[in-house]
């Protein structure tokens, strides 16, 4: 067991602890437990003033963060404007919504509404013109998966010109290349019960998207509501947001309009399914009432 000294735990805090950590995870879980009442008086100390390191967070006892500083003054100057990143979406969205780089797009679909074969769709729309990555759980196996793609009235080579990743979870973890299209089938709430925690996980995806990358992400909605499970959480990191139900597409939000005259939001299309869904046919535009 490592003992335990305020300068050793002051150096781990510095290099290696990230995101939230509980006392007890100090100096990666090596601490003798009858040290624990001195390095609570060490966090405590490490928690005070304006020179602290650490601060606490959440109502659950011992959970603590390290600090942010040293973050550089952005030169915002120098940045071409308005830089389109070259994303081909479904329905022809891209008549009506711009896409800046880093940023996200969520598609809360209900079930068997068509969210999978939009994302599969995406996919296979940009394959040969971005790097594009498909983060799956993979329901249904690699077979389903082959028979969506086969399915669409697109070409797909072998090898195919995009990756597959089986990912169930912690997609933010797979996110590092620059100049990529993250495509993500899909974000599901562990447990099935903890939905809140849905937004912080779209969250982490967004902040963690390297240079000129855009991430597509499917969620799960209740049928004929616009917003997923995880309510308004899933709207703020996303600069488009669409709801899917069964023949029925609405642009819930859309941050940048492609024509600043015509804002898209609520804008509603309804549509047919053909081959496993994974075409989309008839498309018109839905005026309402």
């Amino acid at each position: 067991m490592i003992k335990t000294t305020k300068y050793d735990v002051e150096l781990w805090l510095k290099t290696v602890a990230t995101g939230e950590f509980h006392y007890k995870e100090v100096l990666d879980g090596q601490i003798d437990p009858m040290s624990f009442g001195n390095l609570r008086k060490i966090m405590s100390e490490l928690s005070r003033g304006d020179s602290a390191l650490i601060e606490p967070v959440g109502r659950r006892d011992g959970f603590y963060r390290v600090i942010q500083d040293g973050v550089l003054p952005v030169d915002w100057q120098s940045v071409k404007a308005k830089v389109d990143f070259p994303i081909v979406l479904p329905f022809d969205l891209r008549k009506y919504v711009f896409i800046y780089p880093n940023t996200a797009i969520v598609v809360a679909g209900s079930k068997s509404s068509g969210k999978t074969g939009f994302l599969y769709r995406t996919v296979a729309l940009n394959m040969n013109k971005i790097n594009t990555i498909l983060l799956s759980n993979m329901e249904g196996g690699r077979e389903q998966l082959r028979d969506r793609f086969c399915a669409m009235d697109i070409e797909i080579p072998t090898p195919a010109p995009f990756i597959v990743l089986p990912v169930s979870d912690n997609f933010h973890d797979y996110i590092r290349k620059p100049n990529t299209l993250y495509v993500i089938d899909y974000i599901d709430a562990p447990d099935g019960t903890d939905f809140y925690l849905i937004g912080a996980k779209i969250s982490k995806i967004r902040k963690k998207l390297p240079p000129n990358s855009v991430a597509v992400i499917g969620i799960q909605k209740p049928t004929f509501r616009d917003v997923g499970f995880g309510g308004e959480g899933t709207l703020k990191d996303s600069t488009l947001y669409l709801a899917m139900d069964s023949s029925k597409l609405k642009i819930v939000d859309a941050k940048v309009p492609a024509n600043p005259r015509i804002h898209p939001k609520n804008m509603q299309f309804t549509f047919q399914y053909s081959n496993e869904g994974t075409n989309f046919l008839n498309i018109q535009r839905d005026y309402g009432d």
